[in-house]
Protein backbone atom coordinates (compact mmCIF):
# COMPACT_ATOMS: atom_id res chain seq x y z
CA UNK A 1 0.00 0.00 0.00
CA UNK A 2 1.68 3.36 -1.10
CA UNK A 3 2.40 5.80 1.78
CA UNK A 4 1.43 8.63 -0.66
CA UNK A 5 -1.55 7.22 -2.07
CA UNK A 6 -2.76 6.55 1.75
CA UNK A 7 -2.30 10.38 2.35
CA UNK A 8 -3.91 11.78 -0.26
CA UNK A 9 -6.76 8.87 0.47
CA UNK A 10 -7.23 10.43 3.63
CA UNK A 11 -6.83 14.39 2.84
CA UNK A 12 -9.58 13.23 0.22
CA UNK A 13 -12.39 12.75 3.03
CA UNK A 14 -10.90 16.17 4.40
CA UNK A 15 -8.28 18.81 5.54
CA UNK A 16 -5.90 16.67 8.63
CA UNK A 17 -2.63 17.38 10.43
CA UNK A 18 0.34 15.40 10.76
CA UNK A 19 -0.94 13.64 13.92
CA UNK A 20 -4.54 13.07 12.78
CA UNK A 21 -3.14 11.39 9.69
CA UNK A 22 -1.53 8.71 11.73
CA UNK A 23 -4.10 8.10 14.47
CA UNK A 24 -6.28 7.15 11.11
CA UNK A 25 -3.45 4.92 9.75
CA UNK A 26 -3.53 3.28 13.40
CA UNK A 27 -7.68 2.92 13.32
CA UNK A 28 -8.25 1.66 9.98
CA UNK A 29 -5.10 -1.21 10.09
CA UNK A 30 -3.36 0.54 7.41
CA UNK A 31 -0.14 0.37 9.75
CA UNK A 32 -0.26 -3.38 8.82
CA UNK A 33 0.65 -2.66 5.24
CA UNK A 34 2.54 0.42 5.46
CA UNK A 35 5.34 2.77 7.51
CA UNK A 36 4.19 5.71 8.44
CA UNK A 37 6.75 7.27 10.93
CA UNK A 38 7.06 10.51 11.59
CA UNK A 39 9.69 11.05 9.31
CA UNK A 40 7.98 8.66 6.54
CA UNK A 41 5.00 10.95 6.85
CA UNK A 42 6.11 14.48 6.96
CA UNK A 43 8.89 13.72 4.03
CA UNK A 44 5.80 12.52 2.50
CA UNK A 45 3.80 15.47 2.65
CA UNK A 46 6.32 17.70 1.38
CA UNK A 47 6.90 15.66 -1.29
CA UNK A 48 2.86 15.42 -1.98
CA UNK A 49 3.17 19.47 -1.67
CA UNK A 50 5.96 20.17 -3.63
CA UNK A 51 4.25 17.92 -6.56
CA UNK A 52 1.10 19.84 -5.94
CA UNK A 53 -1.24 17.57 -5.15
CA UNK A 54 -1.74 19.07 -1.35
CA UNK A 55 -1.31 22.19 0.02
CA UNK A 56 -1.28 24.03 3.68
CA UNK A 57 -4.71 25.06 4.66
CA UNK A 58 -4.28 26.70 8.02
CA UNK A 59 -2.42 26.37 11.32
CA UNK A 60 -4.30 25.47 14.03
CA UNK A 61 -3.82 25.14 17.98
CA UNK A 62 -5.55 23.43 20.43
CA UNK A 63 -4.85 23.55 24.34
CA UNK A 64 -1.06 23.78 24.95
CA UNK A 65 0.12 21.70 22.19
CA UNK A 66 1.89 23.92 19.88
CA UNK A 67 0.80 24.99 16.52
CA UNK A 68 -0.20 22.09 13.98
CA UNK A 69 0.13 22.41 9.63
CA UNK A 70 -3.28 21.01 8.63
CA UNK A 71 -3.34 20.12 5.15
CA UNK A 72 -6.20 19.37 2.33
CA UNK A 73 -6.04 18.25 -1.04
CA UNK A 74 -5.77 19.71 -4.61
CA UNK A 75 -8.22 19.05 -7.40
CA UNK A 76 -4.66 18.51 -9.10
CA UNK A 77 -3.97 16.01 -6.19
CA UNK A 78 -7.96 14.36 -6.32
CA UNK A 79 -7.37 13.66 -10.41
CA UNK A 80 -3.85 12.62 -9.92
CA UNK A 81 -6.14 10.34 -6.64
CA UNK A 82 -8.57 8.89 -9.20
CA UNK A 83 -5.86 7.90 -11.17
CA UNK A 84 -3.36 5.85 -9.24
CA UNK A 85 -6.14 3.96 -7.82
CA UNK A 86 -7.65 3.19 -11.65
CA UNK A 87 -4.00 1.73 -12.07
CA UNK A 88 -3.49 -0.35 -8.61
CA UNK A 89 -6.98 -1.82 -9.30
CA UNK A 90 -5.28 -2.83 -13.09
CA UNK A 91 -2.35 -3.70 -11.71
CA UNK A 92 -1.33 -6.68 -12.07
CA UNK A 93 2.58 -7.11 -12.42
CA UNK A 94 3.30 -5.76 -8.77
CA UNK A 95 1.72 -8.12 -7.48
CA UNK A 96 3.60 -10.93 -8.79
CA UNK A 97 7.00 -9.58 -7.25
CA UNK A 98 6.35 -10.73 -3.67
CA UNK A 99 9.74 -10.61 -1.73
CA UNK A 100 9.52 -12.56 1.29
CA UNK A 101 12.63 -12.99 3.60
CA UNK A 102 11.66 -16.57 4.17
CA UNK A 103 12.33 -17.49 0.58
CA UNK A 104 15.60 -16.33 0.16
CA UNK A 105 16.76 -18.10 3.51
CA UNK A 106 14.90 -21.58 1.90
CA UNK A 107 17.07 -20.81 -1.10
CA UNK A 108 20.06 -21.92 0.95
CA UNK A 109 18.62 -24.11 3.75
CA UNK A 110 21.16 -26.84 2.74
CA UNK A 111 23.70 -23.85 4.89
CA UNK A 112 21.66 -24.51 8.19
CA UNK A 113 21.33 -27.37 9.93
CA UNK A 114 17.95 -29.38 9.97
CA UNK A 115 17.10 -28.92 13.89
CA UNK A 116 17.55 -25.06 13.28
CA UNK A 117 15.13 -24.50 10.57
CA UNK A 118 12.43 -26.68 12.14
CA UNK A 119 13.10 -24.20 14.93
CA UNK A 120 12.66 -21.57 12.79
CA UNK A 121 9.39 -22.42 10.68
CA UNK A 122 7.92 -23.24 14.37
CA UNK A 123 8.13 -19.91 15.30
CA UNK A 124 7.51 -18.40 12.12
CA UNK A 125 4.16 -20.11 12.11
CA UNK A 126 3.39 -18.95 15.80
CA UNK A 127 4.13 -15.14 14.91
CA UNK A 128 1.59 -16.10 11.63
CA UNK A 129 -1.07 -17.65 14.31
CA UNK A 130 -0.44 -15.02 17.04
CA UNK A 131 -1.12 -12.12 13.66
CA UNK A 132 -4.25 -13.97 12.70
CA UNK A 133 -5.17 -14.07 16.10
CA UNK A 134 -4.94 -10.21 15.84
CA UNK A 135 -6.67 -9.66 13.09
CA UNK A 136 -9.79 -11.95 14.32
CA UNK A 137 -9.87 -9.94 17.28
CA UNK A 138 -10.10 -6.08 15.20
CA UNK A 139 -12.43 -8.06 12.78
CA UNK A 140 -15.12 -8.73 15.48
CA UNK A 141 -14.29 -5.46 16.94
CA UNK A 142 -15.00 -3.69 13.76
CA UNK A 143 -17.78 -5.88 12.93
CA UNK A 144 -19.92 -3.35 15.51
CA UNK A 145 -18.63 -0.39 14.07
CA UNK A 146 -20.26 1.41 11.21
CA UNK A 147 -17.19 0.65 8.24
CA UNK A 148 -17.47 0.35 4.94
CA UNK A 149 -17.52 -3.24 2.70
CA UNK A 150 -13.82 -1.79 0.97
CA UNK A 151 -12.40 -1.36 4.43
CA UNK A 152 -14.25 -5.03 5.70
CA UNK A 153 -12.60 -6.22 2.70
CA UNK A 154 -9.05 -5.31 3.63
CA UNK A 155 -9.10 -6.83 7.27
CA UNK A 156 -10.53 -10.20 5.50
CA UNK A 157 -7.86 -10.30 2.66
CA UNK A 158 -4.94 -9.55 5.40
CA UNK A 159 -6.53 -12.81 7.75
CA UNK A 160 -6.63 -15.02 4.80
CA UNK A 161 -3.42 -14.24 3.87
CA UNK A 162 -2.32 -15.68 7.32
CA UNK A 163 -4.61 -18.00 7.63
CA UNK A 164 -2.65 -19.15 4.05
CA UNK A 165 1.04 -18.92 5.76
CA UNK A 166 -0.16 -20.57 8.89
CA UNK A 167 -1.38 -23.64 6.22
CA UNK A 168 1.89 -23.74 3.93
CA UNK A 169 3.72 -23.71 7.44
CA UNK A 170 2.30 -26.92 9.24
CA UNK A 171 2.46 -28.39 5.99
CA UNK A 172 6.00 -27.47 5.34
CA UNK A 173 6.94 -28.80 9.16
CA UNK A 174 4.94 -32.11 8.43
CA UNK A 175 7.31 -32.48 4.89
CA UNK A 176 10.31 -31.30 6.97
CA UNK A 177 10.42 -34.05 9.56
CA UNK A 178 9.89 -37.35 6.65
CA UNK A 179 12.19 -35.42 4.28
CA UNK A 180 16.57 -35.53 5.94
CA UNK A 181 17.57 -31.86 4.12
CA UNK A 182 15.81 -29.43 2.58
CA UNK A 183 17.87 -29.74 -0.69
CA UNK A 184 16.31 -33.42 -1.13
CA UNK A 185 12.90 -33.83 -3.01
CA UNK A 186 10.25 -34.37 -0.53
CA UNK A 187 9.55 -37.97 0.82
CA UNK A 188 6.42 -38.24 -1.21
CA UNK A 189 8.48 -37.55 -4.74
CA UNK A 190 11.23 -39.85 -3.71
CA UNK A 191 8.77 -42.56 -3.06
CA UNK A 192 7.33 -42.68 -6.12
CA UNK A 193 10.43 -42.05 -8.13
CA UNK A 194 11.78 -45.05 -6.48
CA UNK A 195 8.58 -47.36 -7.34
CA UNK A 196 8.75 -45.85 -10.89
CA UNK A 197 12.33 -47.21 -10.77
CA UNK A 198 11.14 -50.81 -9.30
CA UNK A 199 8.43 -50.94 -12.07
CA UNK A 200 11.19 -49.83 -14.90
CA UNK A 201 13.52 -52.48 -13.72
CA UNK A 202 10.63 -55.58 -13.71
CA UNK A 203 9.53 -54.34 -16.85
CA UNK A 204 13.07 -54.88 -18.43
CA UNK A 205 12.89 -58.18 -16.46
CA UNK A 206 10.10 -59.43 -18.00
CA UNK A 207 11.32 -57.95 -21.99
Amino acid sequence: MSVQLVILGLLSEQPRHGYELRQEVERRLYATYINLSGGSLYYNLRQLEQAGYVEKARAERKGRYPKRQVYQITSTGKAHLGDEVRRLFADTESREKVFDPLNTALAFGHFVDHDAIRDALTRQLHWAQERAAWIRGQQEFWRTQEISLSHAKIIEHGLAHYQAEIGWLETFLKDLTATPSVDQPPQPVLKRASRLHVSKDMSAAHS
